[in-house]
């Protein structure tokens, strides 16, 4: 793999492979780039996380073009860019090799520029690559999915996720019984399994979502969708999957319409509604908490 110039390719101006040559060298040892690429996690039990990666993600375009501000020759300042992988016996390059990241990367690509060959000239391939945020040919209507880590930033980032991450083991851990329980039912867990399964996923969601574990436990949000699932279990309310609709079980006269969603669950959406629609929400929840008894949330 090359992207030294191959027939037409990489045909670099002198100064404009300088510049690059001498960014990539002040990298240091190696250098990170991170690649948007994640997707939020559908799973309502956010098991594996907040969000999910694809198993294999290739960015592409793997051939463009860009202009060389440096070239003096005017007819030639267009040039291709590429990964150079194979070249036919009359030395045209005919296959080109892609970057790829892997799920098990999580969107992190850490190039070894100082002792691998290879990485090296895929950081310059990505330092001149048009999905490069901020990069030297950035292409501003394309979605920028590459960025350069800020080792400084990421540093601080990385301190403040694992002082969350302390605090939410902490606060999982404190958790009595009964509060597991609400928890597991505000999570649309099966709250009947034993305590230390239960305490086993909780401690576990604090531990890979820490900021998203420590947001809930301190909001109201963990009381009302605890006591909107022990409703469900109870058949004090129910709900029409098809419909999007709660009504009270007893009568089935109708409490809300709902909107359906692919990232919400029914529980989530109906306790968003109980929060936005003022009093009426407030003296629906309140009548359910009144028959559902929950527990109080210290």
């Amino acid at each position: 793999m090359r992207l030294e110039a191959v027939a037409h390719y990489n045909n670099l101006s002198p100064k404009l492979r300088k510049e690059l040559e001498d960014k990539i060298k002040s990298f240091g040892k190696a250098v990170r780039y991170k690649f948007d690429i994640s997707k939020h996690n559908p799973d309502p039990d956010k098991y594996n996380g907040e969000v999910v990666w694809p198993n294999t993600y290739t960015l592409d375009p793997c051939v463009w073009t860009i202009i060389d501000p440096h070239e003096t020759d005017v007819k030639a300042k267009s040039k291709k860019i590429a990964f150079v992988e194979e070249t036919d016996d009359k030395g045209v390059p005919n296959r080109f090799r892609k970057i790829r990241v892997k799920a098990v990367e999580k969107g992190i690509l850490v190039l070894n520029v100082e002792d691998d060959l290879d990485h090296y000239y895929m950081a310059m391939a990505l330092e001149l690559h048009p999905k490069l945020k901020g990069g030297m040919f950035e292409d501003k209507k394309a979605h920028q999915v590459v960025s350069r880590i800020d080792e400084m930033a990421d540093a601080k980032t990385k301190r403040e996720e694992r002082s969350a991450r302390v605090k939410a083991l902490a606060a999982a851990e404190a958790l009595s019984s009964q509060e597991i329980v609400a928890f597991a039912d505000a999570m649309q867990w099966d709250s009947g399994e034993p305590e230390d399964i239960l305490r086993n996923k909780v401690e576990a969601l604090a531990e890979e979502a820490p900021v998203y574990f420590n947001d809930l436990v301190k909001s109201e949000d963990l009381k009302v969708r605890a006591t909107l699932k022990q409703a469900l279990d109870k058949q004090i309310i129910t709900f029409d999957p098809v419909e999007w609709k709660f009504m009270w079980a007893a009568d089935m006269r109708l409490i809300a319409v709902l909107s359906p969603s692919e990232n919400q669950t029914h529980i989530e959406k109906f306790a968003e509604w109980i929060k936005s629609n003022g009093d009426t929400g407030k003296k629906v929840f309140e009548k359910i908490s009144g028959i559902v008894k929950p527990v109080k949330q210290s």
